[in-house]
């Protein structure tokens, strides 16, 4: 066999050992992914602020966990912008009411492709929490593992939990503009290619930013089966064949800014500590009056 082939093989190898038995001590950012039965240990020995994030309550829930579903409390429905996150001062309210405190070791799962828990794990980055964990591959990952389960949410006493907005980590329609043009900066577009080319339209104008790279979220995660993380050297690879690297900062978009969040965590895990999300994403661009857009 000749040597040139060996990339190709390692490459396989590696896409084919995505279970739930990966060491997740391969991201750079290990600490902000769990695996389920890291989980189970780690609620039976301390005090987890564990939350489920999915869309609606379900009888059958992690040992511990209280229930926000994520994407919809996050929604500030009065926003002309679609989905538009929720400001700080509602966000503290939600998550004092919930029962969060500055020292809360929160660990945060939905059904398994992480949209939800991403989310949410982006406004707490967003609005100063700095210790959350996403549980890989979800509910889907503790029954697979027959791990014990109930039917009940756990209710917490009111929470202390107080804002701290990093801008730092957030990004405005003038920002993604002068970013378009900057070499440093990666747009990183995480919708599918049909929305990337603009063969999908869902706005008044379809395609992308200008100079913007598409990578869809989920080609992250393993596409048959439970949904996990893929291991960090597959991601690394895509995101380097695109320009994503480390030493550039990056902005994560979608329509919405839900999948877009997926793509910031995504970012974290990997590593990438320059990172910030567009929240008014291709809702608010492409309906933006004058906004500079390419097609493909």
């Amino acid at each position: 066999m000749r040597l040139y082939f060996f990339p190709i093989l390692l490459l396989i190898f590696m896409m084919a050992c995505t279970t739930q038995d990966q060491p997740l001590t391969d991201y750079p950012n290990a600490h902000l992914l769990i695996n389920a039965s890291e989980l189970n240990e780690l609620i039976q020995a301390t005090d987890v602020f564990l939350i489920d994030a999915r869309p609606s309550l379900n009888d059958t829930l992690i040992p511990g966990a209280t229930h926000f579903a994520a994407v919809s409390e996050l929604t500030d429905t009065d926003h002309p912008i679609e989905f538009f996150m929720i400001g700080p001062d509602l966000f503290q309210e939600k998550m004092q009411r919930l029962g969060l405190n500055p020292d809360s070791r929160v660990v945060i799962y939905d059904g398994g492709n992480a949209l939800a828990s991403a989310r949410l794990f982006y406004a707490l980055e967003l609005y100063g929490f700095p210790d959350a964990t996403v549980l890989n591959g979800g509910i889907a990952a503790w029954l697979e593992e027959g791990l014990p389960t109930v039917n009940d949410p756990v209710v917490h006493r009111p929470g202390v939990f107080s804002v701290d907005v990093q801008e730092a980590r957030a990004c405005s329609f003038e920002d993604i503009v002068r970013a378009s043009t900057d070499p440093n900066v990666i747009i990183f577009d995480a919708r599918s290619s049909d929305e990337y080319t603009g063969v999908d339209e869902r706005a008044s104008q379809s395609g992308h930013i200008p100079g913007a790279v598409n990578l869809e979220w989920s080609m992250v995660l393993e596409q048959e089966g439970t949904p996990y993380f893929l291991p960090a050297a597959v991601i690394q690879e895509k995101y380097s064949a695109l320009g994503i690297t480390p030493d550039k900062e990056v902005i994560s978009h979608c329509h919405t800014n839900v999948r877009g969040s997926h793509a910031y965590f995504a970012l974290r895990l990997m590593g990438y500590d320059s990172v910030r999300a567009y929240e008014g994403s291709w809702s608010e661009y492409g309906n933006r009056e004058g906004a500079p857009v390419s097609r493909l």
